[in-house]
């Protein structure tokens, strides 16, 4: 049996949230499309960005691998130790659909030939070169794969909210609501009885 009280006040009060509530519902699921379409907006862009970055990461990993073959371990380290690149990432952030997602603008510097190349394997060069030249790339998807995770978390709680919404607390309030206005009309039909009860006896 319902709990609320079969008044009209109530009855009111009820059909106010029922109507803020299917409001709040309609928002919620045109944020839960639209955070959905620029998920897989991304997810695209994350594609294109890896089968554009592996072959180059791959390519770079080999050359590196055959400099490894021409000089011994100890040297190759000293030589990496002299390149000096710098990277300073500035993070920002911007906002999806009300979700924060982090803006990260790298400023790469230096030079990593500061070893010099004289004498060098030409395999240690090209692999330090190529990986330079990617590494925004990497960061850039670092910070796309970043944003599809916050979008997929947030889908996910939207589409909780919605479902709660949906099948658990509108439906509830309507079966409250259904409750009040049967009570209501029962308690009209028994006063139209007593009305007509009251006009017999006066008629005798």
């Amino acid at each position: 049996m319902s709990s609320v009280k079969p008044t009209r006040q109530e009855s009111l009060r009820l059909k106010k949230k029922i109507k803020t509530a299917s409001r709040g519902h309609s928002l919620l699921t045109d944020k839960r499309d639209g955070l959905i379409q620029q998920f897989l907006t991304i997810i695209q862009e994350v594609i294109r960005l890896r089968g554009e970055l592996t072959p180059k990461i791959v390519e770079a990993i080999q050359l590196f691998q055959f400099a490894q073959t021409k000089i011994s371990e100890q040297t190759l380290q000293e030589l990496i130790h002299l390149s000096q690149v710098n990277i300073n990432l500035e993070l920002q952030t911007k906002s999806i659909m009300g979700v924060k997602i982090p803006h990260i603008i790298p400023h790469i510097e230096g030079d990593p030939f500061q070893y010099g190349t004289f004498g060098t394997p030409k395999d240690l060069d090209q692999s330090l070169s190529s990986l330079q030249s990617i590494l925004p790339l990497i960061i850039q998807l670092a910070k796309i794969e970043f944003t599809a995770r916050l979008l997929a978390e947030e889908i996910e709680i939207t589409r909780r909210r919605v479902n709660a919404l949906e099948y658990v607390i509108l439906p509830e309030m309507k079966q409250d609501l259904k409750f009040i206005q049967n009570a209501l009309d029962e308690l009209t039909r028994q006063e139209k009885v007593t009305i007509m009860k009251v006009k017999e006896l006066l008629e005798l």
